[in-house]
This record gives structure tokens, C-alpha cells and sequence, in this order.
């Protein structure tokens, strides 16, 4: 039988058990609590880290984003769109690119008396240009490329490329290739020409293009301009570069009498008032290669004048030119040549901005025979009409007639009499 004192003896060992593994439980817990706060306290370490982190990253960030919008800032607004072609440009600075196109396609039907019909399609011109200013407003730039397949070919040439420093209205300077300020009708725009084409004597006595410097201005109603120039090629002559110490030499003159009529043959908008002006120009040249259209040879040498006239009211325009040239010849038997030119043409539109009616006669005189196949004397009739879109010159249609009177050399082949019809739309932008 178990006594009270056992009973009791059991009690106690059973409490003290109790106590130490509450005690123990207890110092587990304790430890626990420790590691866990540790824990914490990396966590809060590792999450400051983070949080120094994004912060740096967000003030490089937004000094970056400082730094960027500072530098565009900085830059020129830049403005595109389009006025009288494509055009990029800054707003502050005189920087700016515009782009042009302009291209011509003809049909042509031929026939020369007691012959053969001939009928042919052409891309008479197709051009790019692209122009603007660099640097200063007063330095301008241009320069265009050129496909024609004219003369049975598919070529793309660099037709101009020039600079210019315009100190004043009165005087700037040019260098580079450019056209030559001799013919009023060859310095006029292909595109806004009254026919289809130049006349047979701008084809036979033109100074189109050279390689050279330029000086020009305008004082009051007079306007000048002075080059100095390689050899200037007649548009069927190869080749750019001199080839002897010889260099050409061109100036013109161009008064205005009345209001200017500038260089435009036709202006679907009427002219209020009355435009008259007259020009006149010489030029020495030294031929480096040969032309069937001017009838030269290589190392010729030629002295060259010119006298046009242009009046323009209201729907009315007339231009008449006048041209005479003075041949060295190289060829034996040949010592010189005096050798004329002229046309007169009249346009008027007898439905305003839509429908013109256009005439034109031009002569060509050549004085000795200096290149096979060449007629002595040319007369073109030609009479013409044109339609103009909503656009002007930037969209229209071209047709005309013409007769061509011939006669040949003294001993030289037969050359016969033409007709000939075009027809020729074109865009300009």
C-alpha cells in the first residue's frame, strides 16, 4: 500500500521534471526569438541596399533624362512640309534641303519629204534637284541629276552642281557647274518653256553649261554677270575639262524697262501690268569637242553675241532673239565664219490659266560647211498648243506642228524637208 510520503516523493520528482522542461522549452524559444530577429535584421539591411539602389538609379535616371532634354533644347527646331518642293529646315539656324523633280515625256512623229515616217517616245527629261542653304543664309547650294533617253541613249548625268554667296542683291559670287546666263531661252526652265523644246537657232548657237566662277547682281533695273569658264560644250559635245591654257569668257546685261519679265516664257496667271526686258551678252569660247548642232570641231574658236527681247501683258507673251557667231576653223581650207541665228515666238492664252495658242518662227544661217551632214540653212515654222491643269507649268500638256525649211551646202549630200508633231506632258514639283 502506498504511503502519503511516497505519494508526495512521486509529486514532487513529477514537478521538477515539469519545471525543466518548461525551462527548456523555454530557452529553446528564447533562441529562437534570437535567430528570427537576426533574420529581420539582414532583411532590412539587404532591403535598405535595395531601396539606396533604385534611388541611385532614379537620380541617374533623371539625370539623364536632364542631360537629354537639355541637349534638344539646345538643337534647332526643325520644320518639313512642302512649298514650292520638298523641304526640311531648322527654324533658328539657316540650315534647309529642298527637293524638286521635274520630268517630260514626248512623243515625236517625223517625216522628211520623200522618206520614211518615223515615230519615237522619249523621257525627254527627267531631273532631281536638291538646293538650300548651309552655314549662313547668304551661302546656297544646288545640285540636280539628269536621265533623258534624247539622242538614243539612257544616260544619268550630274547636270549641276554649284555654291553661292549672294553678300548683297547687288554682287554675289558662284562657283561649280552651272548654267551659263548667255541665252534668254536656254537659261529659262525646260519647264516653262511655250513649246515642247528650245527653237533650231538656241540649239545652234546656246552656251548651255560650263565648269567656272560666276559673279552677278542687280542694280536697279540693270542686272549683270560676268564668268569665267573651261570651255563651254554644245549640248551634243562630250567631255568638261580644258585640255590647252585657253579659257572661256562670258558677261551679259539684262535692263528692265518696263516691269521685269524674268525667265518665263509662259505665266498661266495674267501680268497686270506691262513686263519688258531686254538683254544682250557676249562670250569667247574655245571648242574641246565637237558639235553636229553648232556645226564645230575640236580646237575651233569661237566669238559669240547675242540680243534678246521678252514683253508679257495680260494674257500675251512675245520673246524674240537674235544670234550671231564668229568661227575660227581649224579645219584646212576653212579660216573663219560668220554664222546667224534668230527666232520670234508668241503665246496667248485664250482660255486665261487653261488654253494657249503659240507660234514661232526661227532661222539658223551657217556660213562654211565644218561638220558632215550639217544644212547650211534651217527655217522652222511651228505652231502649238497647250493645256494647263489646275497647276500651272507643274502639270500640263504641250502639242505642236512644225515645218522645217532646209538647204544644204555646195557639194554636200541632199538635205531634205521636214514635218515633225510632239506631243509632250510633264510635272514639276
Amino acid at each position: 500500500m502506498e504511503t502519503p510520503a511516497a505519494r508526495g516523493s512521486l509529486c514532487a520528482t513529477v514537478l521538477g521534471l515539469l519545471a525543466a522542461t518548461a525551462r527548456g522549452f523555454a530557452g529553446e524559444a528564447d533562441l529562437d526569438l534570437k535567430v528570427l530577429r537576426e533574420e529581420l535584421a539582414k532583411q532590412r539591411a539587404y532591403i535598405e541596399q535595395l531601396e539606396k539602389r533604385v534611388q541611385a538609379q532614379e537620380t541617374k535616371g533623371e539625370a539623364q533624362a536632364k542631360a537629354q532634354a537639355e541637349a534638344l533644347a539646345k538643337l534647332p527646331a526643325i520644320e518639313a512640309g512642302y512649298e514650292d518642293g520638298f523641304y526640311i529646315r531648322s527654324k533658328d539656324k539657316p540650315f534647309s534641303l529642298v527637293a524638286n523633280g521635274f520630268g517630260q515625256f514626248r512623243y515625236t512623229f517625223n517625216k522628211a519629204e520623200n522618206t520614211s515616217t518615223n515615230h519615237t517616245f522619249d523621257v525627254g527629261l527627267a531631273r532631281l534637284a536638291l538646293s538650300g542653304k548651309v552655314f549662313d543664309p547668304k551661302l546656297s547650294y544646288f545640285m540636280q541629276i539628269q536621265g533623258s533617253t534624247l539622242g538614243n541613249n539612257n544616260n544619268i548625268t550630274m547636270l549641276d552642281w554649284w555654291m553661292k554667296y549672294g553678300y548683297a542683291p547687288e554682287f554675289g559670287a558662284q562657283v561649280g557647274r552651272f548654267v551659263l546666263p548667255y541665252s534668254r531661252q536656254f537659261y529659262t526652265h525646260p519647264g516653262n518653256l511655250l513649246f515642247s523644246d528650245l527653237s533650231e537657232a538656241d540649239y545652234a548657237f546656246n552656251l548651255p553649261r560650263s565648269i567656272g566662277a560666276h559673279v552677278s547682281g542687280k542694280i536697279g533695273p540693270l542686272s549683270y554677270h560676268a564668268a569665267a569658264l573651261n570651255s563651254i560644250r554644245a549640248l551634243d559635245a562630250p567631255g568638261q575639262q580644258n585640255f590647252s591654257s585657253r579659257m572661256g569668257a562670258l558677261g551679259r546685261l539684262e535692263l528692265d524697262i518696263l516691269k521685269p519679265y524674268g525667265y518665263n516664257e509662259s505665266s498661266p496667271k495674267p501680268a497686270a501690268d506691262p513686263e519688258l526686258s531686254v538683254g544682250f551678252a557676249a562670250a569667247y569660247n574655245p571648242i574641246e569637242g565637237g558639235s553636229s548642232f553648232q556645226n564645230l570641231v575640236r580646237k575651233d574658236t569661237t566669238t559669240n553675241l547675242t540680243l534678246d527681247l521678252g514683253f508679257r501683258w495680260e494674257r500675251l507673251a512675245l520673246q524674240a532673239a537674235g544670234y550671231y557667231r564668229h568661227d575660227h576653223f581649224t579645219t584646212p581650207g576653212r579660216s573663219s565664219g560668220d554664222n546667224w541665228g534668230y527666232y520670234s515666238q508668241l503665246g496667248f492664252y485664250v482660255v486665261p490659266a487653261k488654253l494657249e495658242l503659240a507660234g514661232r518662227i526661227s532661222g539658223v544661217e551657217f556660213d562654211k560647211a565644218n561638220v558632215a551632214g550639217v544644212a547650211r540653212k534651217t527655217t522652222a515654222y511651228t505652231a502649238g498648243l497647250n493645256y494647263y491643269y489646275i497647276y500651272g507649268h507643274n502639270l500640263k500638256l504641250q502639242s505642236d506642228y512644225s515645218f522645217l525649211d532646209n538647204s544644204r551646202f555646195s557639194g554636200q549630200p541632199s538635205v531634205r524637208d521636214a514635218h515633225r508633231i510632239r506631243l509632250q506632258t510633264q510635272f514639276l514639283f
